[in-house]
């Protein structure tokens, strides 16, 4: 069995993150990645993170590629090697010439571990796109969940709302709004293109289906593709269109179950973030 272990930052968590997760997974059996704590990039790289170190944690942990999560501080990587027995180190782009894992790179040939540099990779992987099938005989036994966001620039909020929504519902299936489709309604494009947001989206361990969101209506949706729960912020609740929208779905079965935000976290927040960075 192949261990793999890759080390990497993973701020403002983006679709290199992500198809080079899928390149090291599919070179290695065991997936274990040590994602950098704040300190260590502090000191090595010379600069802060922009997002923290547990939402960058929580993140990759919910890819679906990854096995398990490490802390990755100025501690010994050969020490871990210690207690996992990993056969593979794969070091992101953004850690090469680190001085310690150069140095701890000539214990590790002599155990024979491989160090393996990866190289930038933006494509796109259409195929985890692609929809994945469920039982039809088992869809009256399940709920079938529905959200819809725009989920530029991946953040631990997105996260937090896509978690929730899977506790509530059997299969869920998200609607990815269109670059067409913001600009129509928040009057600017969104920083990532669809493509790259989709394929991030549907990487998540949460989510059993992506589609494209091309119109906000939502009731247009469901005469289309059934659902029983639709999953909304709670900052809706109680307003006209939403009051209209849960008399509209009840006449087709189905529910409007609104979840909370999390606080501190916002797309328009790391705009500004980055800017300021």
């Amino acid at each position: 069995m192949i261990i793999g272990y890759y080390i990497g930052v993973f701020d403002m968590f983006n679709i290199e993150h992500l198809n080079l997760l899928r390149l090291v997974k599919e070179q290695c059996d065991t997936l274990i990645v040590g994602v950098i704590t704040d300190e260590f990039v502090k000191s090595y790289l010379n600069k802060t993170p922009i997002i923290s170190f547990d939402s960058r944690c929580a993140i990759v942990e919910a890819i679906k590629y990854v096995d398990y999560v490490l802390p990755q501080g100025d501690n010994s990587i050969f020490l871990l090697w210690k207690k996992y027995h990993f056969n593979r180190i794969f070091i992101g782009t953004d850690l090469q010439g680190v001085t310690q894992l150069i140095n701890e790179k000539k214990q590790f040939d002599e155990v024979g571990v491989e160090f393996v540099s990866l190289l930038h990779s933006n494509s796109i992987n259409n195929t985890i796109l692609e929809k994945k099938g469920y039982n039809s005989s088992i869809q009256d036994n399940i709920v079938l969940g529905y959200t819809t966001g725009v989920y530029d620039m991946f953040h631990i909020g997105h996260l937090n709302i896509l978690r929730r929504a899977k506790d509530l519902c059997g299969y869920l299936i998200v609607g990815v709004s269109t670059d067409q489709c913001v600009e129509e309604y928040k009057f600017h494009k969104p920083v990532v293109p669809y493509e790259q947001r989709a394929a991030i989206v549907a990487a998540i361990k949460y989510v059993d289906e992506v589609v494209p969101q091309s119109t906000m209506d939502k009731l247009e949706f469901l005469k289309n593709r059934h659902f029983d729960v639709m999953f909304h912020g709670d900052e809706w609740k109680g307003t006209d269109l939403y009051n209209k929208y849960e008399k509209e779905f009840a006449q087709y079965g189905a529910r409007i179950e609104y979840l909370s935000h999390t606080e501190g976290i916002s797309s328009s927040i790391l705009r500004t973030k980055i800017l300021n960075n």
